[in-house]
């Protein structure tokens, strides 16, 4: 009797698991960062006291790096979510750009791709992005 192989959910579970975790980090990062509270809360009553001048910019360099890092693990979440979209669509693992089949070892470092080297190469460019 031939056993009949079952599709592979690694791409999924892995997928989930990555966005699970990129929304836990985008969280956390937020909270430990007080990005939800006022600056003046964050920096503990600075500003409205007489405001050391290097206390103010470091409060306002230091919550403008964390907005960055969150907005790029949302990014990042959101690619996730773009791959499992396309799983669901029995289309992950094709190229968005050039329709061919995206090499197992690229998945298997990034899951969440959706291009091929060429084509993420070629796309990166055009949007003004940089390895």
């Amino acid at each position: 009797m031939a056993v009949r192989k079952r599709p592979d959910s690694a791409p999924e579970e892995r997928l989930e698991a990555d966005r699970r975790l990129l929304e836990l980090l985008a969280a956390q990062c937020g909270e430990e960062a007080g990005l939800h509270r006022p600056l003046n809360d964050v920096t503990g009553g600075v500003i409205t006291g007489i405001p050391e001048d290097t206390d103010l910019a470091q409060a306002l360099s230091d919550r403008e790096t964390t907005d960055i890092l969150i907005h790029l693990l949302d990014q990042n979440r959101e690619q996730v979510e773009h791959a499992l979209d396309r799983l669901h669509a029995g289309a992950y693992g094709i190229c968005e750009g050039c329709a061919r089949r995206i090499p197992a070892e690229r998945l298997k470092f990034q899951p969440a791709s959706t291009r091929c080297v060429e084509c993420q190469s070629q796309w990166d460019r055009v949007n003004g992005r940089s390895a």
